[in-house]
């Protein structure tokens, strides 16, 4: 089972804290600027990836065993390194706000940082 000693609910995390604002975030970015049809694809992957993170530690902390908790604060990782890849294409296009990229990639890496250390924490290490 996952351990509640330090935390009584996800929502307290503040991992989930972190991507759950950056996915408001970028949800209010995304969706308050008018961008050309052709980068509809582009905004759409971005926000699913985002929204995916915290949507992931939720579900895996719902699933109250520490391998099942382990295996979604990694699908939650993998999302942040594919958000990561689709801010590199969005700077690229040179159509978007950069400075706004790029600050959604520092925190972005924030939060892998964040997870790499959770899940490191609940490795389940072979018994001697």
């Amino acid at each position: 089972m996952v351990s509640s000693a330090k935390f009584s609910t996800y929502k307290n995390l503040i991992v989930y804290q972190k991507s759950k604002l950056l996915a408001v975030d970028t949800i209010k970015y995304l969706s308050g600027s008018k961008y050309p049809k052709i980068h509809e694809f582009l905004i759409i992957q971005m926000l699913k990836t985002i929204t995916s993170v915290g949507a992931n530690i939720a579900e895996g902390y719902g699933r109250h065993y520490r391998k099942s908790y382990r295996q979604f604060l990694s699908i939650s990782r993998g999302s942040c390194f594919e958000f990561d890849y689709w801010l590199e294409v969005a700077i690229k296009l040179k159509k978007f706000n950069n400075d706004i990229l790029e600050d959604f990639k520092k925190r972005n890496n924030e939060i892998i940082k964040m997870l790499t250390v959770m899940m490191k924490n609940l490795e389940i290490k072979p018994q001697s």
